[in-house]
Formats: C-alpha cells, structure tokens, sequence
C-alpha cells in the first residue's frame, strides 16, 4: 500500500492542540474583561508556561492598558 502524503511537520496542526490554545486565549480575554491582574497572570502562565520575567511584565502591562482603555481613562 503506497505511503499517504503528509503536510511537513511544522505545518501539522493538533486538533487537541488547537482547542487547548483557543480556550486559554479565551481565558486571558475573559480575565481582561471581568478578571483580576492575578487570574490573567495565571492565564498567561498556562497559555505560555515558559514565559520570561521580563515578557510577563509585558503582558501585565498590555493587560493594564487594556483595562484603563476599558474604562475610558
């Protein structure tokens, strides 16, 4: 039986992966709405275990822009 062809690797996609992903970037979105600096932090940490200190100091800060910007100030 002849080989199927497959995608190359970096262009698979993991349907289990790709739901995982969607949900915790709902996650975060949901936090920048209604949550506080520490569950977005927490959701950050889950959409991106590895994250730096200094990346994480940039999404707390995109996170508080967004907040104010929320709020109209």
């Amino acid at each position: 039986m002849p080989r199927r062809w497959k995608p190359p690797k970096e262009h698979r996609t993991d349907a289990e992966a790709v739901r995982r992903k969607r949900e915790l970037a709902e996650k975060l979105a949901f936090a920048v709405e209604y949550g506080t600096e520490q569950e977005f932090v927490d959701a950050v940490k889950k959409f991106k275990p590895d994250v730096e200190k200094e990346e994480l100091k940039a999404w707390i800060m995109r996170f508080r822009d967004a907040r104010r910007e929320k709020r109209g100030l």
